[in-house]
């Protein structure tokens, strides 16, 4: 209940004294009533519609906001897979020049004659395909355009130098140029999917191989990423459509989108989208109305005013009605809030009215009272303008005493209830505002979440693209676990974990490197204790105690886990385990099952881009130990020898360091092989090898020279250091090298020689 105050008056004035303040009393609350009308409605009117036009410009801002952050995530996305094509095709290509190099080196040695390599080489290269849908090859071409090799026997072997697309531009003849300018290069143009005959955009990229004046390329169809694009860029529209919805400015304003083609793309009315809105004509400029608000985008208020219809009046363009707009420049879009004029004010006419009724009945009240009650006393008549007066300085509580039967009381009366009207309108007014106010803030904050989102989401494409990047730079499959390990904290700083490495057969897993506060086992577990290779997919195990988990972790309440494969081409390269600490029990049914779509989203994102590099990088590693490394012993080989073997020479001249070699052979070595056979030969050879690897120095190199013989090339070691490490070989082979092949037990003694440079002469 509302306290009242009552004001106590004092002695009783004669009739006359009445007479003589009469005139001052009625002036007085004249000029109060007409400074209420002439200062107050102006001043409440201007806040008014200042709150409603600040309204419309927060909506503006935050869905100018959102559409720019939808903008640049889709750039992003759109950069992230042209730049993973790119590599792909830059991988392929390599591959297929390490191929030819190691064709050419074949001719070089004299094993194949160079036409025989040639031929060799394009056959494979034609059959070579890659790809999810096996859609991509590899083709090679001449100098001239002319394809030497290509899988469609209709452009095997013929001239494509003139060849254009659907849009008259050379398709081969560019790329050969850049390739013979550069080494390499890009070009895209228009071309037939395999089995459609409508041109797609493809993207190809080429190499030049000299050694037999040869050009190699790939390339990939990227029209499916465009496709995307345009279905990211729907759902967005429609995501909009269902946040401006319910926006309404005014009583039947609202906010609408067209783009740079006068074309509108989000409208109330759905009839109105996809049309075109050049043809409405502004009434007051005689422009077209799009030309009009494309300019008042360019201004510094952002606004339009001019003359409009109203549904109800479709004939008579005589209403006030106000845009403000606003540019994407990224989509080129313009965001509108339209209303009329009448509308926006519609608040502040109200309460004009009001007050302007109110405060004319309290004046006619007031004079008709004061004209009958002339005779009466003057105290409650003080006391009403010392009420009056209150009331004006802000006191909406101050109240007249109105315990008379009489005119006075009445008056009384009249203005304590006109005194609480007021009140009550503005408590209203206040109400309303305040009620207002909530609603744009519940919907600032969702429209916050949901840039806080796409944020997030941005950073999670930005740091995706580093780890791609990071990824590229390794040259070891080594050198990843602590690109993963920074890569993990980055996208999933919530949770910890480790990455465990397959081995070469893709049986068991090492954990290599962890992140987070977990702590990874040493031992080495096989990969059927992880429940994610059964079926080749993530495994996420949401309810510890209630679902399967995998062997080779242990059980953590409230705690969610996720197992993630790495793999390629159904063979294992590794496995990553996340362990989330986040408490996902108080998270609501929709915000559960949001974050553990977008974890997955996430982890399988990480999963395809880190497997494709360490399949990579593995591959790279196999081609590099093929080229240098013996097949049998896994020794370095004679050619690996001789460049070492000369770059050491050089150095320890350079320096003027010494370089020590040991050269040594089994004894009887093909009269062993003709007893024990070929096996146990060979069994001597990886056996021996062995032995030397784990007895000679870190940086020493042991090489297979041919047959039986071996090389050990010892840099930055005399002649004393070369002698003792050769004795301590024979010594290890004579006492503890014993072999057994088919229950035959034998044993194997070597000869040895050592050299020292520069004390023996130049080499």
């Amino acid at each position: 209940m509302t306290k009242t105050t009552h004001i106590k008056q004092g002695s009783i004035l004669s009739s006359p004294l009445f007479r003589r303040f009469l005139a001052p009393i009625v002036l007085t609350m004249l000029v109060f009533t007409m400074a209420i009308y002439f200062f107050a409605v102006p001043y409440l009117k201007n806040l008014v519609y200042s709150l409603e036009e600040k309204s419309v410009m927060t909506n503006l801002n935050d869905i100018h906001s959102l559409i720019e952050a939808n903008y640049y995530a889709t750039e992003a996305y759109k950069k992230s897979v042209m730049a993973a094509h790119r590599r792909e095709m830059k991988n392929i290509t390599l591959f297929a020049e390490t191929y030819l190099k190691n064709k050419v080196r074949q001719v070089d040695e004299g094993l194949i004659s160079r036409k025989k390599a040639q031929t060799a080489a394009l056959a494979e290269l034609r059959r070579f395909k890659y790809g999810a849908k096996k859609e991509n090859f590899v083709w090679v071409a001449d100098y001239n355009g002319y394809f030497l090799s290509h899988p469609d026997p209709k452009m095997n072997k013929t001239d494509f130098s003139e060849v254009r697309d659907v849009f008259g531009n050379y398709i081969l003849t560019p790329l050969i140029q850049k390739a013979l300018d550069k080494g390499e290069g890009y070009h895209s143009y228009w071309w037939q999917r395999p089995g459609s005959d409508l041109p797609a955009e493809k993207l190809s990229y080429a190499r030049v191989f000299p050694q037999w004046e040869w050009i190699i390329g790939t390339g990939v169809f990227i029209d499916d990423l465009q496709a995307e694009i345009l279905v990211r860029k729907e759902k967005m529209i429609g995501e909009l459509r269902r946040i401006l919805k319910p926006i309404v400015v005014g009583k039947t304003g609202y906010i609408y989108i067209f783009d740079a083609w006068n074309n509108v793309i989000i409208h109330p009315d759905q009839k109105l989208e996809n049309t075109d809105i050049s043809n409405l004509i502004n009434p007051i400029t005689k422009h077209k109305l799009v030309d009009d608000l494309i300019a008042a985008s360019r201004t510094k208020s952002q606004k339009l005013v001019y003359k409009w219809n109203k549904p109800s009046d479709p004939t008579h363009f005589i209403y006030d009605k106000i845009d403000w707009v606003q540019h994407v420049k990224g989509f080129n879009w313009y965001i509108v809030a339209s209303v009329y004029t009448d509308e926006l004010n519609a608040s502040s006419y109200m309460l004009r009215n009001k007050i302007l009724i109110i405060g004319g009945v309290v004046v006619l009240m007031s004079i008709f009272i004061v004209a009958l009650l002339v005779g009466r006393l003057l105290m409650p008549i003080r006391s009403l303008s010392i009420t009056a007066g209150r009331v004006e300085d802000g006191d909406l509580l101050a109240r007249c005493d109105e315990r008379g039967k009489d005119e006075i009381g009445i008056l009384g009366r009249a203005f304590n209830r006109m005194v609480e009207r007021l009140r009550e309108n503005i408590e209203e007014l206040d109400h309303k505002v305040m009620e207002r106010t909530r609603k744009l803030n519940l919907a600032n904050e969702d429209l916050t979440l949901m840039v806080d989102r796409l944020e997030r989401h941005n950073e999670e494409i930005t740091y995706l693209n580093i780890l791609a990047e990071q990824l590229q730079a390794c040259n070891e499959l080594s050198d990843t676990p602590p690109v993963v390990a920074d890569a993990m904290v980055r996208l999933f700083p919530e949770c910890g974990g480790m990455l465990a490495i397959a081995d070469s057969k893709g049986e068991t897993l090492d954990p290599v490197i962890s992140w987070g506060g977990y702590e990874q086992g040493k031992d080495n577990f096989a990969v059927s204790q992880c429940l994610a290779f059964k079926d080749n997919k993530i495994h996420l195990s949401e309810r510890p105690g209630m679902q399967p988990l995998c062997e080779h972790i242990r059980p953590a309440e409230e705690h969610l886990s996720l197992c993630l494969p790495l793999l390629s081409q159904s063979q294992v390269l590794g496995m990553i385990y996340l362990q989330c600490a986040g408490e996902i029990k108080r998270l609501s049914a929709d915000e559960k099952s949001r974050h553990l779509n977008h974890l997955h989203r996430l982890a399988l994102t990480v999963t395809d881009q880190l497997s494709m590099s360490m399949a990579n990088l593995r591959l790279m590693t196999r081609l590099q130990n093929l080229s240098v490394r013996d097949g049998l012993t896994g020794l370095f080989n004679r050619r690996y020898m001789e460049e070492t073997m000369n770059r050491e020479f050089q150095l320890a001249k350079r320096h003027e360091s010494k370089v020590g070699v040991i050269m040594l052979d089994v004894d009887f070595f093909k009269k062993f092989n003709d007893t024990y056979g070929h096996e146990a030969g060979d069994l001597v050879l990886v056996e021996l090898s062995r032995l030397m690897r784990d007895n000679v120095r870190k940086e020493d190199i042991v090489c297979r020279y041919g047959g039986e013989e071996f090389v050990i090339i010892m840099p930055s070691a005399p002649l004393e250091l070369v002698a003792q490490r050769a004795e301590l070989i024979r010594k290890m082979v004579d006492e503890e090298l014993r072999l057994e092949y088919n229950e035959h037990k034998f044993h194997v003694t070597i000869s040895m020689g050592a050299a020292c440079y520069p004390d023996h002469g130049e080499p």
